[in-house]
This record gives structure tokens, sequence and C-alpha cells, in this order.
């Protein structure tokens, strides 16, 4: 039994339906009572071997005494055992209709197997085994009664069966001090182990409370890791797909930069070409002008995929952003949808402002592109150009801005969204729909300018970014290049011209021999360098291209050659945008570089600079 027929705590249940009254209490007791299971156990063995103790003693031979002994000592164990494969298992809360209407049936089967000792065994029996079987039924009754009191269903069930068959069995000895030694026994064990009940259940109640709130804390516990493992999962994840993102980023700076090479050099033979004709006067110059123009805007184009890709090293320079923005509006509206406007409202008397064009040029593409998505049906985008006196310009700036506003009609941002707007990596729209860097990057700028960014946007009532950029000490100098007659010549110094691409080479070497220099073309650095030791006189100066056949750059040959010949001026061109490691122009101090396309003009220019041209 469960403290000697009682059911096992551990298979008690919760069910959702028919839960007993008070269900949770009689949980605790039967919790508390349920802890003595071992040492009733123990108590059950000990009976039943002291029954075969007994009948050995007087030399009796009850093969069904022996066959109950055995029986006895077989549950007790197994219960015993059961017990301790589970006591690690958490005790339910509360006990379910089922589950009572079990622990009744087994008080049935375990009471019947206790009065089998009154019913079958004491009305044969005297002496001392007889006075043993009367303390053990009186035992068995108060301790059935007081271990199942929780379940009064199953302490009835239980103590009423060993009781009637202890009185069918005291009938049968026809002895009356049997029944009434009966009764004595029983109270005196009622009385003992109701004391010991009542001392322990306080113990085991208690207990029973901290396990119960150690369960709950453990089962908190395991929620909350379960929680932070599935955040972990997910950011895991978002840090997986910004990893992607990046490294597609990447991978389309490293396309675009050898794109723009390519293009560059393309765009260099026509400009130079273009301008060949000009001067020759063999073509209509009305014709030859839209040939210049367009190539001028294709090396703007590139000039502006590089700063966008990251390709392009920044130029800070003092400028009138007006002509920038109106060249980037004009941009936009042939690459965004038809159903979107592009408006502006500019200041003419906007300050001046020091930043790179391409990083201006930049930032508002980005906020184009970030106010089309808002736009799915179409809408109109307005760009305001203004100044900002001290007083207008945000509390944490000081000084004089200009003010740059980008207003779309699209859907505008919740509070949550443009909290976060400018986190790196942080979108609403699809995953490869948006990097998640657009708003992030135009900060940095607005930042690393010496400025700021403001947002304003609201649920369906779209969306107006503000750029503060501290106005620029410097005035921009006026652009005059000069006519194509103050342009410097040669006065017929020899140039040694590297360069691997035949169009560019050839385009390059007649401007050189229109200003008056005589040119020694090659395509190779091998080539170069047979010129070099077959020629007499080596050449007064050395244009080369940077990125050369076979891995060579023309940077290693500069410095190779000036080594050997230090009086020889050096010019390096190149359609990428940067002329190699930091550490190369570092160790090639004095050497002007020229970027693809060029004009005849900044050809001249270089060649002047460069120490070799005269002017007329």
């Amino acid at each position: 039994m469960n403290f000697s027929g009682g059911p096992d705590p551990h298979t008690l249940e919760t069910e959702r339906a028919g839960l007993v009254e008070d269900g949770k209490v009689l949980a605790r007791r039967i919790y508390a009572v349920s802890r003595l299971t071992p040492i009733m156990m123990l108590a059950n063995i000990a009976n039943a071997l002291s029954l075969l103790l007994i009948l050995w003693f007087e030399k009796q031979t009850r093969v069904d005494a022996i066959f109950w002994a055995v029986v006895v000592m077989m549950v007790s164990g197994w219960v015993m055992f059961r017990q301790f494969m589970r006591r690690r298992k958490p005790f339910p809360k509360t006990l379910s209709s089922r589950t009572y209407k079990r622990s009744v049936i087994h008080a049935a089967f375990l009471g019947a197997l206790w009065a089998y000792p009154g019913l079958i065994i004491l009305p044969e029996a005297d002496g001392l085994l007889q006075s043993f079987l009367i303390a053990l039924a009186a035992g068995m009754i108060s301790g059935g009664a007081i271990t199942l009191y929780p379940l009064p269903a199953a302490a009835y069930t239980f103590c009423g069966i060993v009781l009637v068959g202890s009185f069918v069995g005291f009938s049968r000895t026809a002895e009356m001090p049997t029944f009434w030694a009966f009764a004595l026994v029983s109270v005196t064990f009622l009385i003992i182990i109701s004391q010991s009940i009542k001392r322990h259940e306080r113990v085991f109640v208690s207990e029973f409370e901290a396990r119960t709130i150690l369960n709950t804390q453990n089962e908190r516990m395991a929620e909350l890791l379960d929680a932070a493992r599935r955040d972990a999962l997910e950011e895991r994840k978002r840090n997986e797909d910004r990893l992607l993102q990046t490294q597609k980023l990447e991978a389309v700076g490293q396309l675009t930069a050898g794109i723009a090479h390519d293009f560059n050099n393309l765009l260099t033979a026509i400009r130079g070409h273009a301008e060949l004709l000009e001067i020759s006067g063999a073509a209509d110059k009305e014709l030859i002008g839209p040939i210049v123009q367009s190539s001028d805007r294709g090396a703007e184009l590139v000039r502006r995929l590089l700063a966008f890709a990251r390709q392009q090293a920044l130029a800070p320079m003092p400028l009138f952003p007006s002509e920038i923005i109106r060249e980037t509006a004009a941009l936009m509206r042939r690459t965004l949808r038809e159903d979107i406007q592009v408006e502006l409202n500019l200041s003419e008397e906007t300050w001046p402002i020091l930043m790179d064009p391409g990083l201006l040029s930049n930032a508002l593409l980005n906020l184009g592109t970030n106010a089309r998505d808002a736009m799915r049906e179409g809408g109109q985008i307005t760009i305001k150009l203004e100044n900002a006196f001290g007083e207008l310009a945000p509390s944490q700036l000081t000084g004089d801005y200009v003010r740059l506003s980008v207003q779309d009609t699209g859907s505008g941002m919740s509070a949550e969204t443009q909290r976060r707007a400018i986190e790196p990596f942080y979108t609403t729209k699809e995953f490869g729909a948006g990097s998640g860097l657009g708003l992030s990057m135009v900060y940095g700028f607005a930042v690393q300018s010496g400025g700021t960014m403001s947002i304003e946007s609201a649920p369906g009532q779209g969306t107006t970014v503000t750029l503060f950029l501290p106005r620029s000490a410097i005035v921009p100098e006026d652009d005059d290049s000069g006519s194509s007659d103050d342009l410097p010549l040669g006065k017929g110094k020899t140039v040694l011209l590297v360069e691997d691409n035949l169009s560019v080479r050839d385009s390059v070497t007649r401007l050189l021999e229109s200003l008056d220099y005589a040119v020694t073309a090659t395509e190779s650095v091998e080539e170069a360098k047979d010129v070099l030791r077959q020629s007499s006189d080596a050449p007064q100066m050395i244009l080369s291209d940077v990125v050369l056949p076979g891995g060579q750059r023309g940077t290693d040959f500069v410095r190779e050659v000036r080594d050997s010949h230090p009086q020889i001026a050096m010019v390096l061109m190149s359609g990428y945008a940067d002329t190699g490691e930091p550490e190369e122009s570092d160790t090639l101090g004095g050497v002007l570089f020229l970027g693809k396309p060029f004009t005849r003009a900044a050809l001249a220019s270089t060649m002047a600079k460069a120490g070799i041209a005269i002017v007329d």
C-alpha cells in the first residue's frame, strides 16, 4: 500500500475535466503521507517476515500463511522500486476524479490482501501467532485510516474490508477477549500513528510547497532558455542575412570597378578622337559638341557609380550644391518610375558647402530610392534647398548650415520604424529588396560632413528627410580651362607612352602629338623596357597606364625606371578610381595621376605640371 496500500503519488495526473474539490489540498496531503511510503513498505516486509518467524518458532506449517507473506513482500518491494524510479519526477499539483477512483480500487485490492490473515489464518491460530495477527490487523486498520485520510472513500474501503475480515475471523474463534484485545490495540495504534502523521505532515507539506515553487521556477527557467535559444537562432539568421547582403554589395562594388575601368577606356578614346576632330576642323563642330558632352556625362555617371559602390576615392571640394542637385534630379527622373514626379525648390542664394560631389549625389539617390519604394502607386518627390541660419538649425548645431530636404508623398513611417531607421541593415523591405544601409549611409555622410540628419514622418502622411550641411568658408573657384590656343605645348619633348588598349593608345598618341610632343607608343612594360634599352637618348617623360596586361602594374614600372633614370618625369593614368595601394603613393612622390577619361586640356595641364611642357 502507499503507506500501506495508498495510490502511488507519481501516478497522479491533471486533467481538464472532473477535478476533485480541493484537489490542490488533497495533492499536498497525499504528498506528505507518501513520503512515509518507503518506511511503511519496510514495515510490511518486517510483518511478513515476523509471521514466517513465528510459524517457524511454533513449528507450524501453514502454506497459506507462507504464500501470503511472500505476496506481501513482493508487493511492498515493487512499490518501493516504483517510487525510487520516479523520485525525480515533479509531483502533481492537483488531483483528478479518474485518479481518485483508481485510488479507491487500489485500496480495495490492498484491503483484501490485509484482511486475509484475520479472515483465514486467525480462526485456526492460537498462542503467540494469534496475538501477532490481532496486533497486525489493528495496525493495518489504524495505519490505513491515517494513511488514506486525504482520500476518504479509499480510507473507508480499505479499513472496512480489513475490519469486516477481522470481525468474521474473531467470530469464528469464540473468544471475546480476542475482540477486546483487537479493539485496544487498534486504538493504541491509532493514537501513535496519528501523532506521527501530524508531525510529519507539517514537514512534508512545507517540502511539497518548496518543491512546487522549485518546479515552477524550473519550468519558467526552461521557458526563458527556450526563448533565449529562439532569439539567438533568429539573431544568427539575421546576421547571416546581413553578411550575405554585405558580400553582395562588395561583389557589386568590385564588379562596378571593373566595368568602370573598361567604360572609362572607351570614353577616353571617344572623347579624345572627338577633340581631335574638333581641332582639325574636318567635321562640323555642332556635330562634335554632342559627342563631347555625352562623353562627359558618361564619365560623370561612372564616377557616381563608383562612389555608390565605395570604389571612388573621396575628394571633398567647395561647391554650390544646386548644380549637383539638378544633375541628380535629372538622373532620378530617368531611373525612377514614370508615375513619380521629381520637383525642385532650390534657393539661388544658397551658401557653398565642402564635400565630395559624388557623395552628395549618392545620398540624394538613396533618399530618392527610399521615396520611390514608399510610393507604390506613384507620387511626388520634392527636393528643397535653402540656407539655415544658426537659430533655424537643430539645437545641437552651431553656426550656419545649408538645409537640404527630400520630401515624398508615400506611406510614411511608424514611430518604431522611424526610431530604428538609421540602424545599419534595418529594413522593412523583403529580403533581397533592400540592404538596410540607405538611411544609415546618408546619416553617416551628414555626420562625417559636420552636420546631422532629421526625419519627420507619420503613417499615411509621407516622409521628410532633412540634411543639415555646414557652410563652407571657401568659395568655389570658377572653372576656367581657357581655350585650346592657350594650352601648354610640349615643344618637341619626347614621351614614352605605355598603354595596352589600342583605341586609347591611338587617341592619346594623337592628342600628345597635337600638343607638340614626340611620342613613342608601346603596349606593354616589356616593350617599353626594350625602347629604353635600345634608345641612345632616354625619353623626357613616361606616360603609363596603371593596369597593364600580364598582371603588371604601371606603378612598379615607374618605380623601376626612376631608380635607373631619375631625370625622367612620370605621369600615371588609369580608368580605376585609385592608383593602387596607399603605400604605393607614398613611394611615388612627384608622380602625377591622370584619371580617365580626360580632356585634351587636362592632359596638357598635367604634362605642364610634370615639368616637361613649355607654355607658348
